[in-house]
């Protein structure tokens, strides 16, 4: 089974009318489920796969000049969700990836944007933890059905779509500096608590 799920996010550091208009949230699902033991290469040019250990930086961008006024930068984020059978089972393996070539910033001084466009690497990254924790409660019940599986995993994606737009929303693209420091802390909290279930 090879689930592709992508997430291109927009942000515009400017005022008024034009932020709105051009602030764009697109989450893309390519489902079509294909068994079969496969491997993806993960090539350090091309992605970067989630790690606490590894942050985001500019230089992972590409840098694009923009005549409009304030901060930009569009984050493409990978989740890549390949399953395969193993003793009967349905079982999973779940990468958040990066990809570099397709995101880019307009301004590779601002460290504030760069923050929240690291958050919203953590986030695909709690709901890829989440997606695992469900994959093992079906495991442990001892569901055979993949279709049970693709669909909690349609569910917790739809779940990953609706929270990233609620924290752009709420953090202001991360120009709100107590929502965007709130909205951290509740995101590394979030993600220690998954781990440890």
């Amino acid at each position: 089974m090879n689930w592709r799920c992508e997430m291109v996010k927009v942000v515009f550091g400017m005022n008024g009318r034009l932020s709105k208009l051009y602030c764009l949230f697109v989450f893309i699902v390519f489902a079509m489920p294909v068994f079969g033991q496969m491997e993806e290469v993960i090539e350090t040019e091309t992605m970067i796969e989630w790690s606490e250990s590894r942050p985001l930086e500019w230089k992972d961008y590409t840098y694009r000049r923009i005549r409009l006024k304030g901060s930009m930068a569009l984050t493409k984020v990978k989740h890549s969700v390949k399953g395969y059978m193993r003793n009967g089972l349905p079982e999973f393996e779940i990468k958040v990836l990066f990809r570099k070539p397709h995101s880019w910033t307009s301004d590779t001084t601002n460290l504030d944007l760069l923050k929240h466009e690291q958050l919203h690497f953590d986030i695909a990254e709690l709901y890829r933890r989440k997606i695992e924790h469900e994959i093992i409660k079906l495991q442990q019940s001892q569901e055979k059905n993949a279709v049970v599986y693709r669909a909690e995993i349609s569910r917790i994606l739809a779940e990953f779509n609706a929270y990233s737009r609620q924290y752009d929303r709420e953090s202001n693209h991360g120009k709100h500096k107590l929502e965007q420091a709130r909205w951290k802390q509740e995101v590394l909290n979030s993600l220690k608590v998954v781990q440890n279930k």
